[in-house]
């Protein structure tokens, strides 16, 4: 690989100009640019960043194209969340791994997670004496995948995700134990056949309190770096870079990125590895996708699709995109910080838990489990009525408190006797309160009538709240998650189905190599992530972690992969 100075100045190439590791390519030419025997690739709209913590800048090998490489690598990893497992991988293996990053900072939703990661039957939970075996995990998964998952992703993911552990423990600072935030809950369908209620949740060791997402951030790119790996940031990757072989087969070679305003072209001699984020930001793509409006995110700012728009333009089939990482949050507090790309907080999500809470819709009728998980709970929201002006029944969507529930917990964030802010609406009773927020009263009459009385026997014959022990996680001191609304004053806010991020993207197989529509591998692309189809794998999350776990497993997959020689393996 070519040195480089810290500031991109071009220094004297270490590579004969005009050198080729891929045969000679098919003469091509595209653009008014000139370019041949090289096709460049990607939605002009993708901006996937690179930017330099290392060494930057290249010497200038002449392309038979025309262009010089500002940059030559082995393997070029998009992202720098849970995408550094891949790259640890391949530079464990001996490739030298540029990971570019789209914003100041490296981590991207992973960043500011609880640095929690969902792994079947791994070594923690053995080490605890936690049971688990790989039929219960498939058994589980397998409902949970809702036919969205190819049994060989599910293989992959049950094989490859305790190895993805014991590797990173290896080859980082990073060790895992049992996850103590999930606690005793850590599936969130804990009476499913296959489940394990606690073990599959684990998190790095560390004495600090909280969220590890940093933690966990931290160690994998001190591992990455120490590996000889390289981060570049405030770099946006553009396109793919292609070329045709003498056979006509169509290669990953190389990433076209922006540097300080101008192109920074990078060859990946083995591979590009995908793992910049979901759409999370992306309102078209998510318009024309989910199931549903999810208009409100909490994933980081820089997930606005470029990476699921650089492989679509390379070939790459899609899968899982109709699919969230679900959670529901309360819109006074998410709008205004929707307009800069900032997630609200999960307020709403912990609140409407709270014994003497209910939810819902403008016809004052409730239409969930409160207290159920909040990823298969997002796809409530969206029940579609086929008459009158058409649209989802239940949005506008209120969570709806009393004074002893306000007793019980924190309301918007604020406990009770601080100001709630002006979103939140008060009333001496709820006829008062459904008219302020536009709800129908005798709606809501009838409703809480009827929740009272079950609920005063702890029953919810109607959705079933507090029956499963993942209900009851963090209820109360006693478990309880239900209470009558019989206390004055009334409390209401409008609430709003949003996500950690999009779960959809490049289809890809158990190594992580991206797939065409026709099933064939696309040479030299792979992916990981909310950039890639995966999921859980398939639709619904797996308990604390969900997100995590199956990404970091298929990056580690991809960068093995890479490691071996990628596209030319």
């Amino acid at each position: 690989m070519s040195d480089a100075t810290r500031d991109g100045s071009k220094t004297r190439s270490n590579t004969p100009s005009g050198a080729s590791d891929s045969g000679t390519p098919k003469s091509e030419s595209i653009g008014s640019g000139g370019v041949d025997r090289r096709r460049f690739l990607g939605g002009a709209a993708g901006t996937l960043a690179l930017g330099s913590a290392a060494v930057l800048g290249c010497a200038p090998e002449e392309k038979e194209s025309g262009h010089t490489w500002d940059l030559e690598t082995d393997v070029v990893v998009v992202g720098t969340g849970t995408g550094l497992v891949g790259g640890l991988a391949a530079a464990v293996a001996g490739a030298k791994v540029v990971a570019l990053e789209k914003r100041v900072i490296i981590g991207g939703s992973t960043g500011h997670s609880g640095g929690v990661a969902w792994i079947p039957n791994n070594d923690a939970m053995k080490s605890e004496g936690i049971q688990d075996s790989r039929e219960n995990a498939l058994t589980y998964l397998t409902q949970l995948a809702q036919g969205q998952a190819d049994q060989d992703l599910l293989d992959a993911f049950v094989d490859g995700g305790p190895e993805m552990l014991r590797f990173v423990e290896a080859h980082t600072q990073l060790k895992f134990r049992v996850s103590t935030i999930m606690g005793e809950n850590a599936d969130y369908h804990p009476e499913w056949p296959g489940a394990v209620k606690k073990g599959r949740s684990v998190e790095p060791i560390s004495e600090r309190q909280g969220l590890l997402g940093p933690e966990l951030m931290e160690g994998l790119r001190t591992g990455f770096e120490e590996a000889g790996g390289e981060i570049l940031l405030e770099t946006p990757a553009k396109r793919l870079i292609l070329e045709d072989d003498e056979s006509g087969k169509r290669r990953v070679i190389g990433v076209e990125a922006e540097r300080d305003g101008a192109p920074f072209f990078i060859r990946a001699r083995r591979g590009v590895q995908l793992a910049a984020g979901g759409f999370d930001w992306d309102m078209e793509l998510k318009r024309h996708f989910l199931r549903g409006p999810s208009n409100y995110s909490l994933g980081a700012s820089g997930n606005e699709g470029d990476g699921i728009r650089m492989a679509m333009a390379a070939g790459a089939d899609l899968r899982n995109m109709n699919e969230i990482w679900g959670i529901t949050v309360y819109r006074g507090e998410a709008e205004p910080v929707a307009k800069h790309k900032m997630g609200a907080t999960l307020n709403a999500e912990i609140e409407k838990r709270t014994a003497g809470s209910i939810v819902v819709n403008a016809r004052g009728e409730r239409f969930q489990n409160e207290a159920a998980d909040y990823d298969t709970t997002w796809r409530s929201y969206h029940t579609w009525e086929n008459w009158g002006e058409l649209g989802y029944r239940n949005l506008p969507a209120y969570l709806l408190f009393d004074s002893a529930a306000r007793g019980r917990g924190s309301l918007a964030g604020m406990p009770d006797g601080e100001a709630l802010p002006d979103w939140v609406v008060s009333a001496p009773s709820l006829p008062e309160l459904a008219e302020k927020l536009g709800i129908d009263v005798q709606g809501l009459t009838k409703t809480v009538a009827r929740f009272n009385v079950y609920a005063k026997e702890l029953r919810d014959p109607d959705f079933h709240r507090g029956e499963s022990s993942y209900d009851r996680y963090g209820a109360d001191d006693k478990g309880i998650t239900l209470a009558p609304l019989e206390t004055a004053p009334f409390y209401g806010a409008e609430i709003s189905p949003a996500d950690l991020g999009t779960c959809g993207g490049a289809r890809v197989n158990g190594r992580g190599e991206v797939l065409d529509p026709f099933g064939a591998v696309i040479p030299g692309l792979y992916a990981s992530g909310n950039n890639a189809g995966v999921g859980s794998p398939g639709t619904s999350y797996g308990g604390g972690g969900g997100t995590i776990g199956p990404a970091m497993t298929f990056a580690y997959l991809a960068g093995r992969s890479l490691g071996a020689g990628g596209g030319d393996s």
